[in-house]
């Protein structure tokens, strides 16, 4: 009797569910088209200067000329190139350290001051002294990238490892698992989750960091494009510039969600 009552119980949280999910999309697309409807009409009829905000049609006639260009290409070659070393760089060096410090007080008591003095100096105030030290070529848009997104990925690894269950951990030692077999399974597992959501937030970063590094000194990429078009006051061309970043971190970050809520799951229960 009572399994077959929690099946309509089940399936009616199951369909609570679904239409929560159908309900958001919903919301959520018609936010987005109520805004461009806005933006296509009031500068029309006069509401706003068309010339300082343009029209969603104007941009993307705009975008189908830019993108297919060579010039395009390799803009977003070279801001692809600087962004995925720097991240990859923060990643590398960023997971290492959080567990490091996440396990060991000794080695967070050591670092943490320096570490957290680094963190809380704008990366802006940093710019000019990276530049001095390694010029305005690639080298200092992969640093300003790293700079940008370690911090997130170091902190919220530690965090991560910091948060595991000790329910588990005792547990574990209770049976004999050696240190390495509690960090493999139990610690790790349970810092994935956050893990990633410092990548995440690390991506946002290093979005920032490419394109306000390339803004201040380069010679090309989307950043450059975008400082250019701004001071000739080509509203057309860079809006396409600044959506296509703004897309491109979207689904990065969308994708690095994704990833996270997956790896929820991966995490020991007590």
């Amino acid at each position: 009797m009572t399994i077959a009552l929690d099946k309509p119980v089940a399936a009616s949280a199951s369909l609570r569910e679904r239409f929560e999910k159908n309900r958001r999309t919903a919301i959520s697309t018609l936010s987005v088209i109520v805004f461009l409807l806005a933006w296509q009409f009031l500068p029309m009829l006069g509401a706003v200067d068309i010339r300082l905000t343009s029209t969603p049609l104007r941009v993307l006639k705009t975008a189908m000329e830019l993108v297919p260009t060579a010039d395009f290409a390799n803009d977003l070659r070279i801001s692809g190139v600087e962004f995925l070393a720097g991240m990859a760089l923060a990643i590398a060096v960023g997971i290492p350290l959080g567990l490091i410090l996440g396990t060991s007080r000794t080695a967070r008591l050591f670092i943490d001051p320096p570490l957290m003095a680094i963190y809380a100096t704008p990366r802006l105030a940093l710019l000019p002294i990276i530049i001095v030290w390694l010029g305005i070529g690639l080298a200092s848009k992969i640093a300003v990238v790293f700079l940008g997104a370690v911090f997130y990925v170091l902190i919220n690894t530690m965090a991560g490892v910091t948060d595991t269950d000790q329910r588990l951990v005792r547990a574990a030692k209770s049976f004999g698992a050696t240190r390495l077999d509690i960090f493999i399974r139990i610690i790790l597992p349970s810092a994935l989750p956050a893990v990633m959501i410092g990548i995440r937030l690390g991506i946002g970063r290093g979005v920032l960091g490419v394109i306000v590094g390339e803004m201040f000194s380069s010679e090309a990429g989307l950043g450059n494009k975008i400082m250019t078009y701004g001071e000739a006051v080509r509203i057309d061309h860079l809006l396409v510039y600044t959506l296509f970043v703004s897309l491109c971190g979207y689904l990065m970050t969308t994708g690095a969600r994704l990833i996270e809520e997956r790896l929820r799951s991966w995490r020991p229960q007590a």
